[in-house]
């Protein structure tokens, strides 16, 4: 997963079938995980955001 922080960011292009994304804007940090939130089963949203 990754997650991009900073201000104005606009998504111009994002593709499901090529898994590409064009982000623009002040980008303050990109931070990589190699947990795959996709792949959790069962739990709700809000079980999900305080594990």
């Amino acid at each position: 997963m990754l997650t991009v922080k900073g201000e104005n960011l606009r998504i111009n292009k994002l593709s499901i079938d090529t898994s590409e994304v064009i982000v623009e804007g002040d980008i303050a940090s990109l931070s990589y995980s190699e947990k795959d939130l996709s792949k959790d089963k069962g739990g709700s949203f809000i079980s999900k955001i305080f594990k």
